[in-house]
């Protein structure tokens, strides 16, 4: 096509682009609100594995259709009882191995440690599939949509959320201030016993002879009772309403979906050289296990062309709006370069917000999953994320719509639109 044909083209795309108004109104953040209230209203708790949460991934689907090219909804076999069942067991196996170094059964003391240690830093703090095969097996339900760009796709933006809701945490419901120091102790305690015993198991067996730490170490364990053996009763058998994590993020990329519909359909084409991917994944509360599946069976298409993941998640709060650059308790690292690009867009919207690494202990987003397998990804979360926090909902039954700000919502879908109109400048450049 001549150079002058190609301009007459891109001038009058241009002309209609600007008279169709890409912004974010009350109304959208309004519409936004709603459709998180229908949900949880109609489903309930979400667990994953349920009825409900099923019932939900189904009305995302017919809500996805509305807006966007293609949608589907893909099964995955997910177990996730595993992080519940891994505490409890972890609990009862700490205690028990407590005990048997009182009554001298020093190796198998030994052994108990270590179990509980491995169980837990592999899957709690790495995210590793260890108790899964001890679990029920169930299905999960992945919700995706596409919206193609008017010509070659060069790039693709990835935006997602999860619709599951999580069990209560017991530590969040009462004495919220305190959760750092009740959680602090026994991860020390679980990651320092098997050492201390495997060194007595040395002593003994090699040297024949007993430590001199020996007796501390005895009364250090029992102590740490007080602190391991609350971890059983940390994940209550109820489920939460699942508003502000994560149900509004699904809601946020669904309306993101129709302000593009509706552009196209006033022959504003936004999009020319990047292709929007809508997720919705289940199990990111059962260790992230609808995005480590979608991301494995995607793999191929995700990174040709180039992906980009705009990760949402437990949008409660304006002022503490953050983009994540480490991920899965700071083990994965995420795009710094992504969330340094969407701080500035936020700036420029007037919005003040900040980059963090995800401190140990702080658990993982489905963000981790696509930069595993290559995706440029970063999280956009809008919470407290200070050692001492209190008058938190998330992870409670109190995690309702109503306490979610609306300011919170309209400034995460303004920085996510901006975000893919500037992703979309640069691949047009």
């Amino acid at each position: 096509m001549p150079s002058f044909v190609r301009f007459i083209f891109f001038a009058r795309r241009q002309r209609r682009c600007l008279m169709f108004k890409m912004e974010i109104t009350s109304i959208d953040v309004r519409e936004t609100i709603a459709f998180t209230r229908r949900i949880v209203d109609e489903c309930g708790a979400r667990l994953t594995g349920s009825p409900a949460c099923k019932k939900a991934a189904l009305l995302i689907r017919d809500e996805l259709k509305k807006h966007c090219d293609r949608v589907e909804i893909e099964e995955f076999d997910v177990r996730p009882e595993a992080f519940r069942a891994l505490l409890k067991t972890a609990a009862v196996v700490y205690t028990l191995s407590v005990f048997l170094l009182y009554f001298d059964y020093l190796l198998l003391s030994a052994v108990g440690f270590l179990l509980v240690t491995l169980a837990v830093v592999g899957q709690i703090f790495f995210y590793w599939q260890i108790f899964e095969p001890f679990c029920k097996r169930m299905k999960g339900y992945n919700v995706f949509g596409t919206i193609e760009p008017a010509e070659q796709a060069k790039q693709q933006i990835l935006l997602s959320g999860h619709h599951d809701s999580a069990h209560e945490f017991r530590f969040l419901k009462r004495f919220q201030k305190l959760y750092a120091l009740r959680i602090i102790p026994a991860m020390l305690a679980v990651l320092a016993a098997p050492v201390f015993a495997w060194i007595w198991v040395y002593y003994r067996f090699a040297l024949d002879s007993v430590p001199a730490f020996g007796i501390f170490f005895q009364y250090g364990v029992l102590i740490s009772l007080v602190f391991v053996a609350p971890m059983y009763f940390f994940m209550s058998d109820e489920a939460t309403p699942g508003a502000g994590d994560n149900m509004i993020a699904t809601a946020m990329i669904i309306k993101l979906a129709q302000l593009f519909q509706k552009a196209r359909q006033a022959n504003a084409d936004f999009l020319r050289h990047t292709r929007l991917i809508i997720l919705s994944t289940d199990a990111e509360e059962a260790g992230l296990r609808g995005a480590r599946a979608f991301a494995r069976r995607h793999k191929k298409e995700l990174l040709t062309p180039a992906s980009f993941n705009f990760n949402i998640d437990s949008i409660y709060n304006l002022t503490e709006l953050q983009f994540l650059t480490t991920d899965i308790n700071s083990t994965i690292r995420l795009s710094k370069k992504m969330a340094a690009q969407c701080r500035e867009i936020a700036a420029g919207l007037g919005y003040t917000t900040r980059l963090f690494a995800i401190t140990p202990g702080g658990g993982g987003t489905d963000a981790a999953e696509f930069a595993r397998v290559g995706v440029q990804a970063t999280t956009l979360i809008g919470m407290p994320t200070a050692l001492i926090r209190d008058k938190m909902v998330y992870h409670t039954l109190d995690d309702t719509v109503e306490h979610i700000e609306p300011a919170a919502v309209e400034a995460s879908l303004k920085i996510a639109l901006k975000y893919i109109l500037e992703k979309e400048r640069e691949a047009s450049a």
